[in-house]
């Protein structure tokens, strides 16, 4: 068996050098993606400019004996390098959206130690050596051979790069630590970004109250709020501080409660968001919430996954509002109105035994 690659790495300096050298091909034939649009270009420079990893090249390299030319061939990954050379040409701004601090600013208006550290950056390259087209294309045929199909919250991570998207990624770098740990996530969903998505419609509910959970809804805030996301630091700094509050409440109970599974995870963040914030066309009252209050909302808790308990063992709901609360939690729990009565039957009970 012959090694038809060699992995190296190289430096955006190489390929700006190749380029200006006439020694870089980014052929058009093995084009496989639209081209970026500014918020992908920026958010790929961002990643860059944090010193993060990013996906391999693959470039043929051919060497010409007649001339003693090499020229290089990029095959996949050009929409990478594109970006990166038009960067280094001031071509575009980064986004403030990715980065707060550099955003708005031109290669050229860097500080000399970030674009340094850009120019030095490297790229991880599979090398193909003098490869013809056929074995190029039967080389990707049998990489996507092994691919899983993405999942819809893969899908919009590829596809938006704004403000609600990195709203949504910075929260899930600050919490996956807590996701993790509280078993609401196992490492496999958290690696399908299962966790980005629930975030998502946290966020959402933040803003625009509570909504039914499927694909399209989310689809539409990654969308309707790309190019501004007006309440972003406010509903970030909330958000955690909720978080905050639940792992107060729940100490290392979490793991072992019905409370870490979104269905149940989703109505007890809004309520306590709720009760300290306000839910947007949420109409049941607040009360405010003190730290010596935890351990008797912990039992507030505790009484519900006991209720649930007796009513799945056949036992008959003791009231109308154990009822209610009971079936809004069956396999209809993404519904709006049984999350809104999820949320309802939480606050209820939390003021109640906090008064």
């Amino acid at each position: 068996m012959q090694q038809q690659f060699n992995t190296r790495s190289y430096s955006v300096r190489d390929f700006e050098e190749w380029q200006e050298r006439d020694e870089l091909t980014l052929a058009p034939k093995f084009q496989r993606r639209e081209v970026w649009n500014p918020k992908a270009k920026s958010y790929l420079m961002d990643t860059i400019i944090r010193g993060k990893p990013i996906p391999k090249l693959y470039m043929r390299q051919n060497i010409s004996p007649a001339t003693r030319k090499t020229t290089r061939e990029i095959v996949d990954g050009q929409q990478r390098l594109r970006t990166v050379l038009s960067f280094i040409k001031d071509g575009f701004k980064l986004s403030r959206a990715h980065n707060r601090v550099l955003g708005g600013k031109l290669f050229s208006q860097l500080d000399a130690t970030t674009q340094r550290e850009i120019l030095k950056y490297e790229f991880v390259v599979d090398l193909l050596q003098d490869m013809p087209d056929p074995e190029v294309y039967d080389l990707f045929a049998r990489i996507n051979t092994y691919s899983e199909r993405l999942k819809p919250q893969e899908l919009r991570h590829a596809k938006w790069f704004g403000e609600f998207r990195s709203s949504v990624y910075e929260l899930a770098r600050q919490t996956v630590t807590f996701f993790e740990l509280n078993k609401v996530f196992t490492p496999k969903n958290i690696l399908r970004m299962a966790e980005a998505e629930l975030i998502s419609e946290l966020l959402l509910a933040l803003e625009e109250g509570v909504r039914e959970g499927n694909k399209a809804v989310i689809d539409s805030a990654y969308k309707n709020y790309d190019d501004k996301f007006p309440n972003r630091a406010q509903f970030e700094k909330r958000f955690i501080d909720v978080i905050d509050i639940i792992a107060a409440i729940m100490g290392d109970g979490l793991p072992a409660s019905k409370f870490r599974g979104p269905k149940l995870f989703y109505p007890l963040f809004l309520a306590l968001y709720h009760m300290k914030h306000g839910l947007p066309r949420l109409t049941i009252g607040r009360r405010a919430l003190r730290v010596t209050d935890y351990p008797k909302i912990k039992n507030v808790l505790e009484s519900i996954e006991e209720v649930i308990d007796e009513i799945d063992d056949g036992a008959k709901a003791a009231n109308d509002d154990d009822k209610r609360l009971f079936e809004a939690q069956d396999e209809h729990w993404v519904h709006a109105s049984s999350r809104t009565t999820l949320i309802t039957q939480l606050c209820k009970r939390i003021a109640h035994a906090v008064k």
